[in-house]
């Protein structure tokens, strides 16, 4: 029998089996064509975000394309970009249409296309999409990739998508010019997350695609009951992630000699880290169903997978997740990066610490993890201190995949009430995490299908707010209020005063009271990009701190007495140089 003409059916454990209602129902008021509306969250003065979509300016509302034929695409996308489009300092705003049904010959979308908005640095956005250059693409978008690719100081754009992917050179003036070509760049098949960063410490940013399956839109899949539903990842094959080194004005495909062709894995989530602690970055993937990855460089040009070794491929118990979304971060502040990844519903989501060595250990359950992560599905996820207290806590995009009754009262229409879920804000205290989800109601109160959270300072106050995207629904902006107080400052690493955030620079900033380290990076989380400078609350660092980088290529040097509550531009070479 031909792949294409089986139907699929599956018990209780499936991933697409019957869901349970959650603790939330499903409600919001829907206008005509089922795009959610969220309302500002009702809630005491302790609130920690406010919803500020309606003055921002952001008006945007992702269409799925969903004609009824179940298509996997239509539950996955929602991503986009935070990055400084116009070097202006403050962060844009890009986000992702999906598209049409494979085959299909309708758009089949809710807004009018890809949107581009403008930030004036007070977090106040002008749709500038007219004549951005994104009408070329033509596939399934799903997310997105920002660095500078080509040296010439501004930020450029990787779309990835379900068909081929596209590259975007920024030609300033919000204008991008499709260089998928001349670039060798259109990546084919379904991609997912993509990630830039200086893999062969060369001085240029490569490209790392994950990839997912082989989408047959022909194959249909059924629940326990017999009921359509969306079809699990081994409902394709798996394909291989696709490796682009930078060879100055052009990638080289380097997925065969580094390895990647013969380990097809259904990626989603992607990050860039020296995890190994020996100085060049490391590649690892989130896999859907199958175990993680850490690639590892072997100094000529090939890669090792190294992640059951280090204890990040399985969970403490030996079984793969459907890991959709990871972050890489220094999560208990001891100087290691740890891995946190977002997993599917009665699956927990799970925190990897770093014990030194490049070894890790799954600590999901004595960070409080365990019990408080299964109720979700969650995508995306961001690390970021919310309170400036100098700790990282976790927002998380969380919307089902599993189809069952909607619960009652819902107003949402057809399978999107079906999926619909509240999203996480996960409070760090000191080695364990809380759930604070109702402090964060702007963020938490919401019942939609979300995907993607994006993080950065958009109204230029110090502190870090969010957009939140999702399938089906209409983009918001969180503003964040949760410390006007806090101390704060910003590290802007840069080859050159011209140059654009350096990718992949340790940062590590010491105060009399403690020591914190960070990354920059523009991709982490699911299927998107955020800012990528090193963010830090520092309580009581009135007299100023110190700061360290380790650049890609090992070069490390010292920045002493840098004022708190400020952005910082850091040259490569103005610094002490270090040993």
């Amino acid at each position: 029998m031909k792949a294409r003409d089986r139907r699929i059916s599956a018990g209780p454990l499936a991933w697409f089996g019957l869901v349970s209602l959650g603790l939330y129902g499903c409600g919001g008021d829907t206008p005509a064509g089922g795009t959610p509306e969220p309302k500002a969250a009702d809630g005491p003065a302790s609130q920690l975000f406010t919803d500020v979509t309606a003055s921002s300016g952001v008006r945007f509302s992702h269409g799925s394309g969903a004609a009824g034929n179940w298509i996997l695409t239509e539950i996955m996308g929602g991503g986009g970009a935070l990055f400084d489009m116009d070097g202006d300092g403050d962060l844009d705003l890009l986000l992702l249409q999906g598209g049409a049904e494979p085959g299909s010959s309708t758009t089949a979308q809710a807004g009018e296309g890809h949107a581009l908005f403008r930030n004036d640095g007070q977090g106040t956005f002008t749709d500038v999409s007219e004549g951005a250059g994104f009408e070329s693409l033509t596939g399934y978008a799903m997310g997105a990739a920002a660095g500078d690719v080509d040296g010439d100081g501004d930020v450029d754009l990787y779309i990835s998508q379900q068909g081929a992917d596209a590259l975007f050179l920024n030609e300033g003036g919000g204008r991008f010019a499709d260089a998928t070509s001349g670039w060798n760049a259109g990546v084919k098949g379904w991609s997912t997350s993509a990630a830039f960063g200086d893999l062969d410490a060369d001085g240029d940013l490569d490209l790392y695609v994950a990839r997912y399956i082989e989408l047959d839109p022909k194959i249909t899949c059924n629940d326990a009951a017999g009921r359509r539903t969306y079809c699990p990842p081994g409902s394709g094959a798996p394909v291989h992630d696709v490796l682009l080194m930078n060879e100055g004005g052009s990638f080289r495909d380097a997925s065969a000699e580094a390895g990647l062709v013969e380990v097809p894995a259904p990626g989603l989530g992607v990050v860039l880290e020296d995890l190994t602690g020996d100085g060049r970055l490391d590649v690892y993937v989130a896999n859907d169903g199958q175990a993680n990855q850490l690639w590892v460089p072997d100094g000529e040009g090939g890669w090792r997978d190294e992640g059951s070794t280090r204890g990040i491929a399985l969970n403490q118990n030996g079984f793969a997740e459907a890991s959709m979304g990871v972050v890489v971060e220094d999560l208990d502040q001891d100087g290691l990066s740890d891995l946190f990844m977002t997993h599917l519903q009665e699956e927990t989501h799970t925190l990897y610490r770093a014990r030194g060595a490049g070894a890790f250990s799954d600590r999901t359950g004595q960070a409080g993890l365990g019990v408080m992560t299964r109720p979700n599905t969650g995508f995306g996820v961001t690390a970021f201190d919310v309170e400036l207290d100098g700790d990282l806590d976790l927002a998380i995009a969380n919307g089902r995949v599993r189809i069952g009754p909607a619960p009652e009262g819902c107003k949402l229409e057809g399978a999107w009430a079906q999926l619909a879920e509240a999203n996480s804000l996960l409070i760090a205290d000191g080695a364990r995490f809380t759930d604070e989800k109702e402090r964060a109601l702007a963020l938490t109160g919401p019942l939609l299908v979300d995907r993607c959270v994006f993080q950065g300072d958009l109204d230029g106050d110090g502190d870090v707010d969010l957009v939140v995207s999702g399938n089906e629904s209409a983009a918001r902006v969180l503003r964040n209020d949760a410390s006007r107080a806090g101390d704060w400052i910003t590290l802007d690493p840069r080859l050159d005063g011209a140059s654009a955030t350096g990718l992949g620079v340790q940062v590590r900033v010491t105060t009399p009271d403690f020591q914190l380290t960070r990354t920059t990076r523009a991709s982490d989380g699911y299927q998107s990009s955020r800012d990528p400078r090193a963010h830090f609350g520092v309580p009581g660092a009135k007299g100023g701190v110190e700061v360290e980088l380790r650049w890609p290529d090992g070069l490390r040097e010292r920045f002493a007495g840098l004022a708190t509550g400020s952005v910082h531009q850091l040259l490569r070479g103005s610094g002490e140089a270090l040993r």
